[in-house]
């Protein structure tokens, strides 16, 4: 039929029809993407964090027996209340510290300790620290009119990183309604959700949604959860022993933990000032009490995001670690859920293979 001169002619016509329709739709498909390209990271938070809660969305509706709307509603609510309640907090901690900061400041009184006279022993920078701490500590006043630029350049660098942070937190937080509004609709977007990876990959495209879905749980509850875990307790070890800014450092140990660095760096500072300004006891308290909350995150990280994965724990973690180095707090849901569903694509090709061989 080819061969022949009308043969010739339907194909070219269905050629063109075919390229025109696959242009249409790219164009179509670009055009949204560029459109949702604003919003297109508060979406995703919206996803990840639908998806991580839909376990409490259900035993809501299934303990209370509230509706869809309802049990969303609430869950919303709380999510924004766990969101705002921190910042708050954190917020007025850093206010009443500077302001009391400030008044002993005017005062005239002494903020600093006198340093150590073991540090005029380090090499290259002890004697140089030594005297500039020693300065600051018998006139701090002085000090900072002394470096009016440099303290003006940090403050701008540090009102910059204050507005960044007010704009993620309010994206966070539209993002938390919108997971809700997902929430409310769940059972309709999961048929959708499941119907369009069925026709992408069949069964094996189901598969892969529950390897997704199963994945972002477990990272939320292993490394947010345990992370927020770690640093509340950080927290409140440090308003009992009394450290200063606390809470400013209880939020910096947080996103170091989420991140996978540790709140290690931001703690071991913490506990050279406790050994430097508390009673021995005390500080022997409080370091027993702090170094155990430092390496609990190795212990407990694993067990709960490896729970109901047939993914190894290697990938997940280096998924975890792998997706914040490229795509920062989205990126740790990303890693593991691409990794994942990579894996689970190579051992699929590996089986198969083994089969063909076997029949041949």
């Amino acid at each position: 039929m080819i061969d022949t001169e009308k043969g010739r002619a339907d194909v070219s016509r269905f050629a063109i029809d075919l390229a025109i329709r696959i242009a249409l739709l790219a164009a179509v498909v670009l055009g949204a993407m560029q459109l949702l390209r604003p919003i297109a990271p508060m979406l995703l938070w919206a996803v990840i964090l639908a998806v991580a809660v839909y376990p409490l969305f259900a035993l809501l509706r299934r303990r209370l027996g509230l509706r869809r709307w309802m049990a969303a509603t609430l869950l919303s609510a709380l999510l924004l209340v766990l969101l705002v309640t921190p910042v708050v907090m954190l917020a007025g901690s850093a206010i009443d510290t500077l302001e009391a900061y400030a008044r002993d400041l005017m005062r005239g009184e002494h903020i600093l300790p006198p340093p150590p006279e073991t540090i005029q022993s380090w090499p290259v920078i002890g004697q140089r620290l030594h005297e500039f701490w020693l300065n600051a500590a018998n006139d701090l006043r002085a000090v900072l009119k002394s470096h009016v630029g440099q303290l003006a350049s940090v403050g701008r660098w540090i009102g910059g990183i204050a507005a960044g942070l007010a704009l993620e937190i309010l994206q966070f937080a539209t993002a938390i309604i919108i997971a809700g509004a997902m929430l409310a609709y769940s059972e309709h977007l999961t048929t959708t959700a499941r119907d369009l990876a069925g026709r992408v990959a069949n069964a094996k495209g189901r598969h892969f949604l529950e390897i997704a879905g199963s994945t972002i749980r477990n990272v939320s509850q292993g490394v947010i959860g345990i992370a927020v875990l770690q640093a509340a307790l950080l927290g409140i070890g440090m308003l009992v022993v009394g450290v200063p800014f606390a809470g400013a450092i209880t939020f910096v140990a947080l996103v170091l933990a989420i991140v996978q660095v540790g709140p290690g760096i931001v703690m071991l500072p913490v506990l050279i000032w406790a050994w430097m300004s508390l009673p021995l006891g005390v500080a022997a308290i409080y370091t027993a009490y702090t170094v155990p909350l430092l390496l609990v995150d190795n212990v407990l990280r694993p067990i709960v995001m490896a729970r109901g994965l047939q993914t190894p724990m290697v990938v997940i973690l280096a998924g975890v670690i792998c997706g914040t180095l490229a795509g920062g707090l989205i990126g740790l849901f990303v890693g593991p859920v691409v990794l994942a569903v990579f894996y689970d694509l190579v051992v699929a090709w590996i089986v198969a293979g083994q089969k063909t061989d076997d029949a041949g």
